[in-house]
């Protein structure tokens, strides 16, 4: 514990960028430190784009290590220069900054300050998985009552009393937990949907083809990879492969997914998640804040084209990054196409950069993601070399 209080001690007074890695998870947070107290840190944070995103308080408790250089913080570090010269979009500042006496417990001096504000925070508490998100409505010596909010699901409605030991994290500051906020703000107006949902049962076209034509909101689990999903619209289908504008998880433009059709598990068409996504959506539009100025969101796709070749021979002209999911492949594979042939093309692979081509056969591609903000950064490193 010493030696990381020190590490923290000398980031706050040389303020230097570093990793803070948590115990028992591969999670950790990149940022600078803010305050630093007797038991907690508060850092503010950037996100994977080298973007600054709120900030978060961590009990010393679930610090592992604190990392001042790598490959890693190296990376963020031109992240977040591309970031600043290209003025990508943030909620920095739009937030009055929460003051901190270093002297008092931190843990208390947020929960009263979040209270008062009535701004969303998300909390990890020790011996549970699960990431709580709600409106502090009240504050005693050692506790504060948290109202939990599910984006996930509006009849999830509790209160929890939560003692200042059991918290090992809480971010606050964010833009989706500013989204959140504002959601919050319209809770008595929120009303529960039934999840609507497709299993793939051949029927997909049809409920694909719907959506395109109403501008739909949906959602898409891949087959063999349920622990991820993909939220957008449809831009273009056919017999074989559907191409999304995706959101992100706040409802940001976050590129293109082409998907064949047969790797999709499931469709829902209807959730409070979707209506979650669309009042962020709504928020972004209202706020200017959907698109990053390096990406393009309009791009037109032509349903009767072979649309994976047509993509891949894209990106081969243009030394665009792609990520591609195969068959054959537990992993996904990042890289920029360097040759083409009629039925297979080889990918130079970035992550990691080790000189590595594959050879890809079309017919195993089950996902070509291509367009998004980690495309357009990687693209930019690239160039850079």
């Amino acid at each position: 514990m010493d030696s990381i209080l020190m590490s923290l001690m000398t980031a706050l007074n040389e303020q230097l960028l570093i990793n803070v890695y948590q115990r028992d998870t591969d999670d950790f947070y990149t940022g600078y430190v803010q305050v630093l107290g007797r038991d907690h840190v508060v850092l503010s944070t950037f996100n994977d784009y080298g973007i600054a995103d709120g900030a978060v308080l961590l009990s010393f408790n679930i610090i592992a290590t604190v990392e001042f250089a790598g490959a890693d913080l190296a990376d963020m570090e031109f992240r977040m220069n591309v970031a600043k010269r290209e003025h990508f979009l943030s909620v920095a500042g739009l937030d009055a900054a929460l003051q901190f006496d270093p002297r008092a417990n931190l843990l208390g001096q947020l929960a009263t300050q979040v209270q008062a504000s009535g701004q969303m925070i998300m909390v990890i508490l020790a011996d549970d998985e699960a990431y709580l998100e709600g409106q502090v409505t009240a504050v005693a010596a050692d506790r504060f009552t948290l109202n939990v909010f599910n984006k996930f699901n509006y009849t999830d409605v509790r209160a929890l009393q939560v003692d200042f030991s059991d918290v090992l994290v809480v971010e606050f500051g964010g833009l989706d937990l500013h989204q959140e906020t504002e959601l919050v703000r319209h809770r008595d107006q929120l009303h529960h949907v039934k999840t609507v949902l497709h299993q793939n049962d051949g029927q997909l076209g049809t409920v694909l083809a719907a959506a395109q034509a109403a501008n739909r909101l949906i959602a898409v689990v891949p087959r063999e990879s349920e622990d991820q999903f993909f939220v957008g619209t449809v831009r273009a289908v056919n017999d074989t492969v559907v191409i999304l504008a995706l959101r992100d998880m706040a409802a940001q433009f976050g590129g293109y997914v082409a998907i064949r059709i047969r790797a999709i598990q499931s469709i829902t068409t209807a959730s409070d998640y979707l209506q979650t996504v669309s009042a962020y959506a709504a928020w972004d539009e209202a706020h200017d804040l959907v698109l990053q100025p390096v990406l393009n969101a309009e791009r037109a796709f032509d349903a009767n084209d072979d649309l994976f070749k047509v993509l891949v021979n894209e990106a081969a002209a243009f030394q665009r990054v792609i990520r591609v999911r195969t068959a054959t492949d537990e992993t996904h594979m990042v890289g920029y196409p360097v040759q083409v042939a009629p039925n297979s093309f080889m990918l130079h692979l970035i992550d990691p950069d080790d000189g590595s081509v594959a050879e890809i056969s079309f017919d195993a591609v089950l996902e070509v993601a291509f367009g998004h903000l980690f495309a357009y950064l990687a693209e930019a490193e690239l160039h850079e070399e």
